[in-house]
């Protein structure tokens, strides 16, 4: 019986929130139906919601892929710091960290050099909204 214990907490740790997510989903389902149907009912036809692909924001992908390589190289940084520099004996988490933000912080400031004499077409503009 003891056996059974690990197996009953990992269904439920994994099991629980899929089950809830599930129910929550089909309750939103049945409920949209629910809501056509109304409308179908009072002669009102409702639009059919047909979700339309926007274009990629290429600012986003500036973006992310700026601080990506800055994340990246905060990493490398931090760890050759905490092995070879004698302030980072010790307190190599700190050391880490402090570069990763620190350099997190860098590649913000690039993306905002970047992007500050760009101009941004009307239709860019509308996705930079959303």
């Amino acid at each position: 019986m003891e056996d059974l214990i690990p197996i009953v907490a990992i269904l439920c740790a994994v099991g629980l929130p899929i089950a809830t997510g599930l129910l929550l989903g089909l309750n939103a389902l049945r409920n949209e139906h629910r809501e056509r149907m109304g409308l179908i009912e009072q002669g009102i036809i409702p639009p059919n919601k047909t979700k339309k692909k926007s274009d990629p924001n290429r600012l986003v992908s500036l973006r992310n892929g700026i601080v990506l390589i800055s994340l990246g190289i905060g990493i490398i940084v931090g760890f050759l710091c905490s092995e070879n520099l004698v302030i980072g004996q010790g307190n190599e988490f700190w050391v880490t960290g402090a570069s990763v933000v620190f350099f997190l912080g860098v590649g913000y400031l690039v993306y905002f050099l970047v992007t500050r004499k760009m101009v941004l077409l009307p239709q860019q503009e509308d996705n930079e909204r959303e």
